[in-house]
């Protein structure tokens, strides 16, 4: 599954880079620039992006740092799979809202920080806790952060060139091209978020896989159950989030993906059989299945499935 998983992001990030610099080689051939002046464009956006990514997200969520004494297991956990895994130690905050999440930020692997949120400690058991704290070391030890920030800065640039194109003022001898330039580069603009989006599902799966060999994969899989079912009761907190993409799940999408169960959930005391009927509904859902392109992070049931499936692979592995 891993071989496939790296297979797939590669391809999409071949993908992404090959279709913006397509769009920025015909802007420089229109505009007759050079190719520093264009390279130097597109890493002036990105360096932007990274440089204040961190300062935004600190700025939009109302965090504070772990207080040792009240939960000392959480330190002792991060560290323990921290170097467990040759990562470094990010620095630990407490978010204070009641929705169950969490997610890592930061400029690189060695200045991330990871935030739990008290929904998260007040919803699931210490155990699946771990497993969440896990999956977001996982998405340190990946750098997901870093590449995601990059990446996500070229939907912009071809947006930012569809404009200027279409709307620049062109004379009417050059009109028809920067028409046609403004065209392609609005189609990279949608291609572009629609890979980007897909890598990003890729990444998710990733960081659970590499949290179900630091747990069971069967605690994460409750854990996302848990923290899933539990954002569909909460629509009126999460409608307005712009961390969407860096969350253990998306909280907005996640909020209406089993509205049709969350009732059964009001108690946050989710049995497998309650689990397993939410994803045969999820499963045979076709808007769901459809809406999922449009999302950062995939279907729970997806997610469970394959963590059900590593946990048969690695008992089976352990017996032989």
């Amino acid at each position: 599954m891993i071989r496939g998983l790296v297979a797939s992001m590669s391809l999409t990030m071949v993908m992404v880079f090959g279709l913006l610099f397509a769009l920025l080689a015909g802007l420089g051939f229109y505009f007759d620039l050079g190719i520093y002046t264009i390279v130097g464009l597109a890493v002036v956006f990105g360096l932007f992006q990274w440089a204040i990514g961190p300062v935004i997200v600190r700025w939009s969520t109302n965090m504070s740092p772990l207080n040792k004494d009240e939960f000392p297991w959480i330190e002792e956990t991060i560290y323990e799979i921290c170097i467990k895994n040759k990562v470094k130690i990010p620095k630990i905050t407490i978010a204070n809202t009641s929705m169950p999440n969490s997610f890592v930020f930061g400029r690189s692997n060695k200045s991330a920080t990871l935030t739990i949120t008290r929904g998260l400690l007040n919803t699931l058991s210490q155990d699946e806790v771990k497993g969440v704290i896990a999956h977001e070391i996982g998405h340190i030890k990946h750098n997901d952060m870093v590449v995601m920030t990059i990446i996500s800065v070229i939907p912009t640039i071809a947006y930012f060139i569809a404009m200027s194109t279409m709307f620049g003022g062109r004379s009417r001898n050059q009109g028809g091209a920067s028409v046609l330039i403004g065209i392609g580069a609005f189609a990279v603009y949608f291609i572009t978020n629609l890979l980007i989006l897909y890598f990003s599902r890729l990444r998710e799966f990733y960081a659970d896989n590499f949290s179900g060999r630091q747990v069971k994969p069967s605690i994460l899989a409750n854990a996302l159950a848990k923290i899933t079912y539990g954002l569909s009761l909460q629509k009126r907190e999460v409608k307005s989030s712009a961390l969407r993409s860096f969350y253990a799940v998306d909280p907005v999408a996640s909020s209406y993906e089993v509205s049709k169960f969350a009732s059964y959930y009001k108690d946050q005391h989710i049995s497998e059989e309650e689990v397993q009927k939410a994803m045969d509904w999820e499963r045979k859902n076709s808007f769901s299945k459809f809406g999922e392109i449009f999302r950062t992070h995939p279907l729970t049931y997806k997610r469970i499935e394959k963590l059900y499936q590593l946990e048969l692979d690695l008992s089976s592995k352990t017996q032989n």
